[in-house]
């Protein structure tokens, strides 16, 4: 990938020449995600929340809690409807979560075949090994 920017301050024009239709197609989902947002609720306010930056989302107590490095907030949606709207930077690890590999600083294999993930955040979550082969490959890029 190559970027050539223009030389005029008032105008910006970019061109991007990119190696891979792999590569094109990985900046055009990370243009589209700059604009997804989620509705998360805290202390009875409602805030709109950008979608790189959310952590995480777990189903807790039947409630849906969308985690960020700023807070958590509560979603009005089930993870099932949340996971429809979400781009391809998450994956759900096991029955009640969803992670966003962006934010995945390590890992490591544990007993039983699952994989124990650690965030930015610094939390950390198990891979169950129903999810474990799905989640294998879209770190692989597949």
């Amino acid at each position: 990938m190559k970027i050539i920017e223009g030389k005029d301050s008032q105008q910006l024009d970019v061109r991007i020449r990119f190696d891979s239709e792999e590569e094109k197609q990985k900046a055009f989902r990370l243009l589209a995600a700059m604009h997804q947002k989620l509705i998360g609720y805290q202390r009875d306010k409602e805030y709109l929340l950008c979608v790189e930056d959310v952590c995480f989302i777990a189903s807790v107590d039947k409630c849906t809690i969308v985690y960020t490095a700023q807070g958590c907030y509560e979603s009005p949606l089930w993870l099932y409807q949340i996971e429809e709207q979400l781009n391809d930077d998450f994956i759900r690890i096991n029955k009640a979560t969803i992670i966003n590999i962006t934010h995945i600083t390590s890992m490591r294999t544990d007993l039983g075949s699952r994989i124990k993930v650690y965030l930015d955040n610094g939390y950390q979550h198990m891979v169950t090994r129903t999810y474990g082969k799905a989640f294998k490959q879209k770190l692989k890029g597949e």
